[in-house]
């Protein structure tokens, strides 16, 4: 199984009673983490006993402690160097609840520096290997270099898991390649389907449930082969060629929900690899989900906790 992490951030958390935008105030605590979409999905692959290989297009200002610290997670992680500093997210974290993130834009990237690491991901896949591609794209790579990934990946005979945003989405469901599962958020979803964007929220309705299983359907009516809708607190919907179906939302102890989503992949992505079905895979990677938010690090989750939560799911 291999992560390609294509835009890395590194996760600055504040954490705080309440923000008050326009004072000065003292947070109560700072913590910063490597991440990038893709690595919160590496770490929900570690809590359900795989080995993903992790490759990222690194910039080289920053890179040293954003490696060294993965690979203290006992991550096996690789670097594609290009020109420029690590980005950085500030994530707001308030008593209440409310969460604020604030995403920087990352490094530019030139079109032959995009074609290389795409070359580097790719050369050593295998018929039939899991690939995991999520999150943004860096300046200077176009909605149009996505379509070209999505290819690369398939001639090797690779199944691609992506989750990327509806700026790019729409030129990787064009074809001929498709990847073989999708999991967007329901905003993206709903973003890819209508064609509309609009900024994303951090919490989610009454009828969360029900519009991610309509959104679940309506991409698997495009041909994608799975789909998963994440639906935050609510729950999440699927759709497959063998059928479909929802899991409620478990009550967790918040900490940090940013990069829950992406432990989902990892979790689903290491039982699918592992040869189990696919509701029973969800179910993991629910359970993984829940684990992540326990936690500070982004997507970051621990086998025994994954363990008590899928215990949860699967009793309800």
């Amino acid at each position: 199984m291999l992560a390609i992490c294509p835009n890395p951030t590194i996760d600055r958390l504040v954490i705080l009673d309440a923000l008050i935008p326009g004072t000065v105030d003292r947070v109560r605590e700072n913590r910063a983490y490597p991440a990038g979409k893709s690595v919160s999905a590496a770490r929900g692959c570690l809590a359900n006993g795989a080995a993903p290989r992790v490759h990222v297009l690194l910039p080289t200002s920053g890179s040293d402690w954003y490696l060294d610290t993965l690979r203290g997670e006992g991550m096996d992680v690789t670097s594609h160097p290009c020109p420029g500093a690590v980005r950085e997210s500030i994530i707001v974290l308030e008593d209440d609840g409310r969460v604020t993130v604030l995403n920087g834009p990352g490094a530019p990237v030139s079109d032959t520096g995009w074609d290389e690491f795409v070359q580097a991901s790719t050369a050593a896949l295998r018929p039939g290997e899991w690939v995991i591609c999520s999150g943004s794209f860096p300046p200077g790579v176009g909605p149009e270099a996505l379509a070209g990934l999505v290819a690369s990946i398939a001639a090797t005979g690779a199944r691609l898991a992506l989750d990327t945003g509806p700026a790019w989405m729409p030129l990787a469901l064009r074809g001929p390649a498709l990847p073989t599962l999708i999991t967007p958020n329901l905003a993206e979803a709903e973003a890819i389907l209508t064609g509309e964007t609009s900024p994303e929220a951090t919490g989610v309705g009454d009828d969360a449930l029900a519009r991610a299983a309509g959104a679940a359907a309506g991409l698997h009516d495009r041909g994608i082969a799975a789909v998963v809708v994440t639906a935050g607190s609510a729950g999440l919907a699927w759709a497959t060629r063998d059928g479909a179906g929802v899991l409620s939302g478990q009550k967790v102890n918040v900490r940090n929900p940013i990069g829950a989503g992406d432990a989902f992949l990892g979790g689903l992505v290491s039982r699918l690899e592992a040869g189990l079905g696919f509701a029973e895979s969800a179910g993991w990677g629910m359970a993984t989900a829940c684990a992540a938010i326990e936690q500070w690090s982004p997507g970051g989750a621990t086998a025994q906790r994954v363990a008590h939560f899928h215990h949860l799911i699967t009793a309800s």
